[in-house]
């Protein structure tokens, strides 16, 4: 079996095998995996058979990898079909499996062959688009009263202005990239938000061609925040990437509520992603009230 490095000159390649993709987790979102690859893991994928097996190795300790489920328009692949890939390609570990994938096998089942543990901090969070675009009702009268205070702040004629972000417009969501980071110490900068940075800027200079889509949000004629997506499912999206300035009260709540509105339209779900461990995250997430958790496990082959 022979993995190569992801880019994004295999996305025409490989966009195929996730038509009419299972997979619940934001891991298994293409664009995504794109974005992320050489930034702390390595991402690197085989074709197997009628599907695309991704494998992710620590660029600084190559000994940490592990591989994720294969992705196919055929659907699941079985728990022995899992052990032999594993076997051939000399790993261990499949990590990011989605309950849906143990609930359709039956965990004892996959436990004939592996070991199945949580994945600790990769919970996706997981909201009804129509919750995020309304904001109705007494769970987010928090929300709509910083969103109000946004509109009434910057309320004046064409002050604020939403846009779709386009290749001709992506360089301002980057310079708003750059102010959000400098709107942080050094020492809080850490290497994941480093890599998120990097992700983010492959994402903006990637647009048309991994099919992300993205709004943003100008004030006095300056990108102050902005958000990007990408397809998961027939019924849901990912919001992969969502900056604004901390500087100017209640414009995270009023682009989130317009990201759902313009990025979505008629889509049933959107993904959140996970907290990654993070309380403040955590409560951040909580506090939109998800309708479920994509709950993520790991897989680990018995001797």
């Amino acid at each position: 079996m022979q993995f190569e490095l992801l880019g994004a000159q295999h996305y025409p390649r490989l966009k195929a095998f996730f038509v009419g993709q299972r997979l619940e987790l934001s891991t298994y979102s293409l664009p995504s995996l794109v974005v992320w690859s050489q930034c702390v893991f390595d991402t690197m994928f085989a074709v197997v058979e009628d599907a695309v097996l991704f494998a992710e190795r620590r660029m600084d300790d190559p000994e940490r990898r592990h591989l994720l489920l294969p992705v196919s328009a055929s659907g699941f692949k079985d728990p022995d079909w899992l052990r032999q890939r594993a076997i051939e390609a000399g790993y261990k570990e499949y990590h990011f499996v989605p309950r849906s994938y143990l609930d359709f096998f039956g965990q004892s089942a996959v436990e004939e062959y592996f070991t199945v543990q949580p994945h600790a901090g990769y919970d996706d969070y997981v909201y009804r688009a129509a919750d995020l675009g309304g904001l109705a009702g007494r769970d987010y009268a928090k929300k709509r009263n910083l969103v109000r205070q946004f509109e009434r702040g910057y309320g004046g004629v064409g002050r604020v202005a939403v846009s779709s972000i386009t290749p001709a417009n992506a360089e301002e969501c980057i310079s708003c990239l750059q102010g959000w980071r400098s709107e942080r110490p050094g020492k809080d900068w850490t290497e994941v938000l480093e890599c998120e940075r990097q992700a983010i800027t492959k994402a903006l200079h990637g647009l048309v061609e991994l099919e992300f889509q993205g709004v943003m949000v100008s004030v006095d004629g300056m990108v102050r925040g902005f958000a990007i997506g990408s397809r998961l499912r027939a019924d849901t999206w990912v919001l992969n990437f969502e900056k604004a300035s901390d500087e100017v009260k209640g414009l995270y709540q009023y682009l989130d509520r317009e990201s759902a509105r313009r990025l979505f339209p008629g889509v049933a779900f959107l993904n959140k992603e996970s907290d990654l461990g993070d309380p403040g995250l955590a409560q951040a997430k909580q506090s939109y009230h998800p309708q479920s958790r994509a709950y993520s496990h790991r897989l680990a082959l018995r001797p």
